[in-house]
């Protein structure tokens, strides 16, 4: 991926992170790979962050299985978080951590488009 397109993914990474209730947020690549903003996480439980980081790939197992039947989003309520992972591609998906009592309706939105817009950018030539 070019440097330009990861600086404008990572912009978009950083705008959705400073809404009150995203604790986390990162671009998971098939492979263990992704971008990830480098300030501002605020989520506390540092253990399940990097938990996340190094599982994500195992979902991509089952993105890979249901993407063609219009996979949107997978919910993981994990007691105080709730973990969002929203596929762009098979290989792609937005993952963001939010408090289990954030306002889902609001950040949604704001998640869908996220979404929408990182696609938009990993479609422009390099």
């Amino acid at each position: 991926m070019p440097d330009t397109i990861k600086e404008s993914i990572m912009e978009e990474l950083q705008s959705l992170l400073r809404l009150d209730d995203v604790l986390a947020c990162m671009l998971a690549k098939k492979g263990l790979e992704g971008l990830l903003p480098q300030q501002g996480i605020k989520i506390k439980n540092v253990e399940l962050w990097q938990l996340l980081k190094e599982t994500t790939d195992k979902t991509f197992d089952i993105i890979e299985r249901f993407f063609s039947y219009g996979l949107d989003r997978m919910v993981f309520e994990l007691g105080d978080y709730t973990v969002i992972i929203a596929p762009l591609s098979p290989d792609f998906s937005l993952l963001v951590v939010i408090p289990s009592l954030a306002n889902m309706g609001l950040l949604d939105v704001e998640i869908e488009n996220t979404k929408r817009k990182i696609k938009s950018i990993m479609l422009q030539p390099g």
